[in-house]
């Protein structure tokens, strides 16, 4: 496949639509806790220490992430600033990059027009076309694994060692990326489809797979292990293992959870691609079966998987948006549209937008029925916040009844018109949503908090958050690495030695870093400061410590949080 030979209309239509419907958009919101202030908040702290090659939280080492994607955002940081359009901008760039691709590969194994389908089919999707407007790391992970197991697929065809070589440098970005998990999915895809086929791979090509692999993916590791002792690879690993066999952080799911969550989070082309999911399409690409492999593998492991969350499985939307890609090719060179795909494509479609609608209205034009029919106080304190609504923003979600009656109408005369509308109509979706809907949302669940942190960033102080976990407060407080002479730095050191016997937060287990952080907890409270202390809860549970200590008065209780202030003698 020659990706270097240019057809400008793929490029032209993607571009346009990414620069008027996402990157418009993707900054008209703060980021949302956990993973997307998480993951800018490692970037931002890159910045801030000069020190590219650890990945950090709070200016400690932080375990669970490979640096790759951080690199990338911090590179956007440097362009366009510390902010959430930079965050974002990294993914919102994939929305031209992953078409364009998609769009190649499906011309090589058939035709322009089946590039087109498969293309546009991707963007359309629920799912991928919102997490263009994400900053996560999952749309970068899927693409290095997706394009591993093409060029891998391509070494099979066409026995070219360059192929290998290709596989096993995107395998090793995924590594890179997020983890071990990425060459897993790589090498069981692969191995599955070759033990099916019976195809046998020479050693030496084995060989140079796994070397390249290494070779791209271990100088990172090799270097925290010299650097750092083996703490972080122990870590690393036993977090990775936390993941599949215990539910982390309360992520745990029903076993059919990430079938629901592909089913109707890819709406549209989940439907086109059901039947294909299951048999073969007889469509005579042969790629076809390697990525029907890749989405039950997908599927299969991340159920098997304890920790169930919404992103998990998101690499399976560019295998089942092939499989869809086939079906509607078959469509379009003339196969008859099957009234039961045809009505439940709308029925669903109308639903949702229904559902939303009035959900949007309830929440705009009957808040007060709203409030009065919720018995939790939390809740009701979040519903109280002013959101100064224009009033018809409930309207929105009908771009979703809009878009169902494309499939009653023109679809089946005018298949790439109809993709082509309805994947303007989900990102006009989208973008109305991020513009007038979102930021309200946003506020309720998290903007007074992240108001008062904006407020206090350039004040010199400790913050923060006791009885739940966020990353909230260490980005948009604007947090700076301790000086050797802070009264906290010494105090942390001074526990380490003291209780612990430690040189070093390296040097804790997990139970020994609670309980290093309530010694640091009480500290704040009780002893002597050197700044003003802030410390952040949620109001829906009331922390003792804090409610007790006499020293401490309440400076915030607004939108679902108490803020309490040590002010500094």
């Amino acid at each position: 496949m020659n990706f270097l030979k240019i057809n400008l209309k793929p490029i032209l239509f993607f571009s346009c639509y990414a620069c008027i419907l996402i990157f418009s958009t993707i900054g008209d919101f703060n980021l949302f806790d956990w993973d997307e202030i998480n993951f800018a908040e490692s970037s931002r702290e890159m910045l801030l220490s000069n020190n590219f090659s650890q990945v950090m939280i709070n200016f400690e080492p932080f375990h669970e992430k490979p640096p790759l994607f951080f690199w990338i955002q911090t590179i956007s940081f440097k362009i366009f600033g510390i902010t959430s359009f930079a965050a974002r901008f990294p993914n919102a760039l994939l929305s031209i990059i992953i078409p364009i691709i998609l769009f190649k590969i499906g011309t090589r194994f058939k035709n322009t027009t089946f590039g087109w389908i498969w293309s546009i089919a991707f963007i359309a999707g629920f799912l991928p076309n919102l997490y263009f407007r994400s900053g996560i790391i999952d749309p970068y992970f899927n693409l290095f694994i997706f394009l591993s197991i093409y060029f891998f697929f391509s070494y099979i065809q066409i026995k070219h060692s360059r192929y290998i070589f290709l596989s096993s440098f995107f395998a090793g970005l995924a590594i890179l990326c997020k983890g071990p998990v990425g060459l897993l999915i790589v090498l069981l895809s692969c191995f599955i489809y070759l033990l099916l086929y019976k195809i046998k791979v020479p050693f030496k090509h084995v060989l140079f797979f796994f070397v390249t692999v290494i070779l791209v993916s271990s100088p990172w590791y090799f270097f925290e292990l010299l650097n750092k002792g083996p703490w972080f690879l122990v870590e690393f690993l036993q977090y990775q293992i936390e993941l599949f066999s215990h539910p982390v952080a309360g992520h745990k799911q029903p076993i059919y959870y990430h079938f629901l969550v592909v089913l109707f989070g890819c709406i549209p082309f989940s439907f086109f691609a059901f039947r294909n999911s299951f048999i073969d399409s007889g469509s005579g690409i042969a790629f076809e079966r390697m990525m029907r492999i890749v989405l039950w593998v997908i599927l299969i492991l991340f159920t098997i998987v304890s920790t169930k969350i919404v992103h998990y499985s998101s690499m399976a939307y560019l295998p089942l948006s092939f499989l869809a890609s086939i079906e509607i090719y078959k469509l379009y060179i003339g196969k008859s549209f099957h009234w039961v795909l045809k009505y439940s494509l709308s029925f669903t479609g109308i639903l949702i937008g229904l559902i939303l609608m009035v959900a949007f209205y309830v929440l705009i034009h009957q808040n007060e029925f709203l409030i009065n029919s919720i018995n939790d106080l939390y809740v009701q304190k979040l519903l109280n916040i002013e959101l100064n609504w224009i009033g018809w923003e409930w309207i929105i979600p009908s771009s979703f009844i809009l878009g169902s009656i494309i499939w009653l109408t023109i679809f089946e005369s005018k298949i790439l018109l109809s993709l082509v509308s309805y994947s303007l109509i989900i990102g006009l979706f989208f973008s109305l949503i991020s513009k007038f809907t979102i930021p309200k949302i946003e506020n309720i669940t998290q903007g007074s908090v992240i108001s008062f942190y904006k407020k206090i960033s350039k004040e010199k102080k400790y913050l923060t958050t006791v009885g739940y976990k966020s990353y909230a407060h260490y980005f948009y407080s604007e947090f700076e690495p301790l000086k050797s002479t802070d009264f906290l730095y010494i105090k942390k050191n001074e526990i380490l030695r003291n209780r612990f016997n430690k040189s070093s937060l390296n040097d804790l287990n997990r139970k020994e870093k609670t309980t290093f952080n309530s010694y640091v907890l009480s500290w704040l409270i009780n002893g002597e400061l050197d700044k003003a202390a802030y410390f952040v809860v949620k109001n829906n549970k009331a922390i003792e410590q804090l409610e007790k200590a006499k020293n401490l008065k309440v400076v915030q209780d607004y939108g679902g949080y108490k803020i309490y202030k040590r002010e500094l003698k």
